[in-house]
């Protein structure tokens, strides 16, 4: 036998019923591959179940036979193997996390990323729960459902403030056990592995070419015990899924319908799908049967009913809506009648649901026969990725000094890895310190700690973010996020919040405050704690304001802000205050609240709105609703008033 030659590629697709083998050969520039032979083995016995080995004895000795075939047929020795795992394998978990975001700013990318990366982490504990005996699984995938704010789902999240922000990512795992019972096996067979793929990746890779990526198309595999889904969009693979129903249960459909035993069913259906009119055979009770093609559709049609509504009612759930166009693979899609269903119940026209088979074009040939319909996509796929990719299937990295593995079947980034290593996502999001909650005045005022500083992340030293892709040997360094300092008011600086300033005859004056801290003395620097309670008194009006600087009072009259006002009239920070000569004092006497309220005399006459100018009635704090009454009547705050009117304000809490 020859040496193995570079450019020859040997790949195998193990199945649950059967193992195809694959020798190809390839081009000098690695742009061209050709399919020169194949082989398919059925497995003894159920040695296979949903894509996991079972029994690795059994599944050895096929591959062994399957390998000795094409090396003899094509004198050859062959030692190194592209494989894939099987879709069937994949475990997908939707979940949702939300984040208390108050007192935050803008959401932005980092953020928004480790939001989506808390929900995966969430995704694989709630799997290594669910799956013990699989201690590791691998993301293979994920996608976003939904992100919400406050509750209510939204497009983006970037950019966006409120009290509470959330997602919902659908997140593909693959167990780790799987992987290593297919590389046993390979080891028992005497190959080694030089590329490893996931069976749906494989597939799309001739089913649906990079460049037609950027449309929403879904890919269905529909082999013997499972169909598998894979669906791309914006350029790249972004979900997949799996229907636990394909051909066995359209064999399982005949096999019920005629009294069949199941081996019968099975070749009655290969036989009257490859072409032929009619066949013959026995039921399990030895009488004789003549069925024809036309009785078989009939007998399946609730079956295949019955699939594509699985299949279509995944690909609605992950894709979140119908995809633009969908290809059948696999020996599955040779059903009849299972397009026409999928088109219908995803509101598809019908050309927009082809079935693939295996077609040449500049970077793929195929020089045997019989190796053109959609049950050979798959094993010719893990062919040409072996082809592409050898030697990519594992990537080794380093996240703060610890080595990791990661198995390479797409874009692997900064979020992948620290996923894998356990990396708590609330070290990336920065946090204020703790606030400090107090009363002034009896009303409850809270000072928020300072913002802490964002996590930083560098990739071979450079300045990164969780979404930059990872290559082999990359070292990953993360500066986790800081939280801020706790808040420390001091009195200072909420008596400030309550102080005034005036002018009188054009001189500044800051009116003087009084404060009580828990009923005590306090020093303006003293700090505030959790709970204390600060007493904040300051001059308030005119009358006050005159006898706390000694001026003149009974018999004078004052203006301020250029208009003449009496001695209960409310100062406010900014106000001008002038001294008029003593003149007789003309008022217009009215009752407030059963108390008598001077006002001074002036000819345009007074509005409601006016009295708050004179009275100590503090509309900035609402405590209700205010209601207003004159004479008994209810009142707006641009009715007039009048001499002896009787006047109502208070606040209304109902």
């Amino acid at each position: 036998m020859d040496r193995e030659p570079l450019n020859r590629m040997f790949a195998l697709d193990i199945g649950t019923r059967t193992v195809v083998g694959v020798l190809a050969l390839g081009g000098t520039q690695r742009n061209r591959l050709e399919i020169i032979d194949m082989e398919v083995m059925e497995h003894r016995d159920r040695s296979m179940f949903d894509g996991q080995i079972h029994d690795i004895g059994r599944v050895t000795e096929v591959v062994k036979e399957v390998k000795r075939k094409l090396e003899q047929r094509n004198g050859c020795s062959l030692q190194h193997v592209s494989v894939a795992a099987a879709g069937r394998a994949l475990i997908t978990h939707r979940a949702r996390i939300s984040e208390n975001v108050d007192g935050l700013g803008p959401a932005d990318a980092t953020f928004i990323n480790s939001l989506e990366l808390k929900a995966m982490q969430s995704s694989q504990q709630q799997i290594q729960r669910d799956y013990r005996e699989n201690s590791l699984h691998y993301c293979v995938g994920y996608s976003v459902a939904d992100y919400y704010l406050d509750g209510v789902p939204i497009k983006s999240l970037e950019g966006h403030r409120g009290f509470e922000m959330g997602v919902e990512v659908i997140s593909t795992f693959l167990p780790r056990s799987v992987v290593e019972s297919l590389y046993t096996v390979m080891e028992r067979s005497g190959l080694e592995v030089i590329n490893l793929t996931l069976e749906p990746i494989a597939a799309i890779g001739l089913a649906i070419p990079e460049n037609l990526r950027m449309l929403n198309l879904a890919m269905v595999d529909i082999g013997a015990g499972t169909s598998d889904i894979a669906i791309s969009r914006g350029g790249s693979i972004y979900a997949y899924s799996m229907v636990s129903m394909a051909g066995d249960e359209v064999t399982e459909g005949i096999a019920q319908h005629f009294l069949l035993d199941f081996k019968v069913a099975e070749e009655l259906k290969k036989q009257l799908l490859s072409g032929r009119r009619s066949v013959a055979c026995r039921d399990i009770m030895g009488n004789g049967l003549q069925i024809s093609r036309q009785q078989l559709i009939e007998s399946v049609r609730p079956v295949v009913e019955k699939i594509s509504d699985g299949i279509a009612q995944s690909v609605l759930e992950y894709n979140q809506g119908p995809p633009k166009a969908i290809f059948c693979i696999g020996g599955g899609s040779l059903t009849p009648g299972i397009r026409e269903c999928l088109a219908s119940k995803l509101g598809l026209p019908e050309a927009r649901v082809g079935i693939k088979g295996l077609e040449e074009n500049d970077r793929f040939k195929v020089s045997i026969s019989g190796f053109s319909g959609p049950e050979y996509i798959t094993p010719a796929g893990i062919a040409l990725a072996g082809y592409t990719m050898a030697g990519d299937h594992f990537m080794d990295v380093t996240v703060n000094g610890k080595a990791l593995r990661l198995l390479n079947t797409r874009t692997i980034t900064v979020s992948d890895a620290l996923m894998s290593v356990g990396f708590s996502p609330r070290k990336l999001i920065p946090a204020r310190g703790d606030g400090v909650r107090f009363f002034v005045n009896g009303e409850v005022m809270e000072v928020k700690g300072s913002p802490g500083s964002a996590a930083v992340i560098r990739l071979d030293g450079e300045e990164a973010s969780l979404g930059t892709a990872l290559e082999n040997g990359s070292v990953v360094e993360v500066t986790e996020a800081t939280i801020g300092e706790r808040a420390k008011p001091t009195v200072a600086e909420i008596i400030q919040k309550q102080s005034c300033s005036i002018t009188l005859e054009g001189k500044k004056i800051t009116l003087p405050v009084r404060w009580t801290l828990n009923d005590g003395e306090a020093a303006a620097d003293e700090v505030i704690k959790d709970g204390d309670r600060i007493e904040v008194t300051r001059i308030r009006n005119l009358g006050e304001f005159i006898k706390d600087c000694g001026l003149p009072g009974e018999g004078y009259l004052y203006s301020v802000n250029g208009q003449q006002v009496d001695f209960s009239y409310i100062l406010k920070d900014g106000d001008g205050i002038s001294l008029c000569e003593e003149s007789p004092e003309r008022v217009i006497t009215v009752m407030v609240n059963g108390e008598g309220l001077k006002l001074p005399f002036r000819e345009q006459p007074y509005i409601f709105v006016d009295l708050f100018n004179y009275m100590d009635f503090d509309v900035e704090r609402a405590k209700g609703r205010i209601d207003l009454a004159i004479n008994g009547k209810k009142a707006g705050y641009t009715d007039i008033i009048s001499e002896g009117d009787s006047i109502e304000i208070y606040w209304n809490k109902a």
